[in-house]
């Protein structure tokens, strides 16, 4: 009886819910989506500010584009590049050219992206679970995800690379005129968006001719359109790579992963906030042969887990708040209707009781989440105290730093990125302490721990590693300290080491006149 009941609820032409009654449009707009939009701009407008430090790699690339010195991290040096999101890159730059601030364009545009990816939702949610009363379910709850919002306003391009992801899979449940548009849209955008977007627009592609009814010939053909859309952008974006770059991939791939699995922890969290979601799934595939669009559905669990597989070699340190995985949200609660359709429609006690459970489950995410903010305020305002600084250096004069993000952006000195991301030599052979020291850097600014008695220990293993070389040690000095002065009390304070090479005049001059 129930797979009954359920099979009648997902067809369109079905005209009662598990409930027994037709919801009424006006109360699933209010509920699936006026609501939800609400939510979200309420946690917008307490979350707007929030950024992280990586994010300025791109907004560095994109002014030194809409100034016309290319897709350079350093003007008149060798190309490479050193940010993850070509498409997004260009948007900003271009934001940039007609005089916005890059800054309040990223955060802005990504806030007003996440209100489209939450209407994005609302349709899809509509054509796969409707006239089920609480069909929209998912919406709200992804409103409700603090760490979605949070990367909504951080300035990356998450909430434009999930509009794809939303607009590629609602193109399968379409028919194939509107579905060779949507897909021709969405998949290329994925490709141009993320490295891994070809990965991804491929299994969409993959699953969609082999749901689509006929033989294989007609179904390559009704696929035909978006394939090659998907494949000319991925080979002319490779193409543009080597030759502007002079390599296939971006470099932040190479700085990024590693040969192990070292983000396992951090998947494990994601994996760990998932639990009621995939037990969704799993009530899911009890019903799977009476779901309507059951490949639509497939397509977005694997799609999940595949981006659980690509982001297990990531270095941890870039993994916080499920940022690889949070454009993937929607998908993780696209089943969350299957769970309310289980319950007897006599019992609605029981779906109160799922929606309480679900929405602490979602909240408690937010402590997390105010403590990323709390911290990235600090660090912002500290990143703030170097690039003033800086002021008083030589223009020319070489930077290098692992925190390659707003110190450069800010103060735009020409700069060497230990970390790699932005240095293929680094992120391809390898880390080499000699050969940071080589570049022969005029300013080394490190983050540290300052412990008592004035002690700096450098935080990062490759500054511990500069630190011991013997021409670090002979030529660097302590300019300045910019963070949390010690207190009585206080064991240690956080913050950045300003360090000059005192082989120059000018060095010299500032450590000298710099304050004890």
């Amino acid at each position: 009886m129930l797979a009954s009941r359920l099979a009648n609820g997902m067809t369109d032409d079905s005209t009662t819910a598990l409930n027994g009654r037709e919801p009424r449009w006006q109360a699933s707009w209010l509920w699936g989506l006026a609501l939800p939009a609400v939510v979200y701009l309420a946690q917008v407008a307490y979350l707007w500010g929030f950024t992280i430090d990586d994010v300025a790699i791109t907004y560095r690339y994109a002014l030194h584009l809409a100034h016309g010195q290319g897709l350079s991290w350093n003007p008149g040096g060798a190309p490479v590049e050193g940010y993850s999101n070509f498409l997004w890159v260009l948007i900003l730059a271009g934001a940039s050219w007609v005089g916005l601030s890059i800054e309040t364009a990223a955060a802005a545009l990504g806030a007003v992206l996440g209100l489209g990816c939450l209407s994005l939702l609302f349709v899809l949610c509509r054509r796969l679970w409707s006239p089920q009363r609480y069909w929209w379910l998912p919406v709200m709850l992804v409103s409700l995800t603090p760490e979605w919002t949070i990367w909504s306003v951080s300035g990356l391009e998450i909430p434009l690379y999930c509009a794809f992801l939303l607009v590629s899979l609602l193109g399968l449940t379409e028919k194939p005129d509107t579905r060779q548009r949507l897909l021709s849209i969405g998949l290329p955008g994925l490709v141009l968006t993320r490295p891994e977007g070809l990965l991804i627009g491929g299994i969409v592609l993959v699953v969609g001719v082999i749901a689509e009814p006929g033989s294989l010939s007609r179904r390559l053909r009704g696929f035909a359109i978006p394939v090659l859309a998907t494949v000319a952008t991925a080979g002319a974006l490779v193409a543009f790579r080597l030759a502007y770059f002079g390599s296939p991939l971006p470099n932040t791939v190479y700085a990024k992963f590693a040969g192990t699995l070292p983000s396992l922890g951090r998947v494990g969290e994601w994996l760990v906030f998932g639990i009621p979601f995939f037990l969704a799934w799993g009530a899911a595939l009890r019903q799977w042969q009476n779901l309507q669009h059951r490949w639509v559905l497939g397509t977005a669990i694997i799609l999940v887990f595949i981006q659980i597989a690509v982001v297990l070699p990531v270095v941890p340190v870039m993994y916080f708040l499920h940022r690889y995985q949070i454009a993937f949200l929607p998908f993780l609660l696209l089943a969350v209707p299957c769970v309310i359709m289980l319950v007897p429609a006599t019992r609605r006690w029981g779906v109160a009781l799922l929606l309480a459970l679900m929405l602490v489950w979602m909240l408690k995410e937010w402590p997390e989440v105010n403590n990323w903010v709390a911290s990235e305020r600090y660090w912002r305002q500290t990143r703030q105290e170097v690039a003033d600084a800086m002021r008083a250096v030589p223009p020319d004069t070489k930077l290098a730093l692992v925190d390659a993000g707003y110190i450069p952006y800010w103060s735009d000195l020409p700069t060497l990125d230990v970390w790699g991301l932005c240095d293929r030599r680094f992120a391809q052979e390898g880390f080499d302490a000699e050969a940071t020291m080589a570049e022969n850097p005029g300013v080394y600014v490190m983050p540290v721990d300052v412990i008592n008695k004035g002690n700096l220990i450098p935080q990062q293993g490759r500054d511990k590693l500069v630190a011991g070389t013997i021409r670090f040690q002979e030529r660097f000095s302590l300019w300045k300290f910019c963070g949390h002065p010690l207190q009585r009390g206080q064991p240690a304070a956080n913050g950045y080491a300003i360090m000059l090479d005192t082989t120059t005049v000018w060095a010299r001059k500032l450590v000298q006149t710099a304050s004890p």
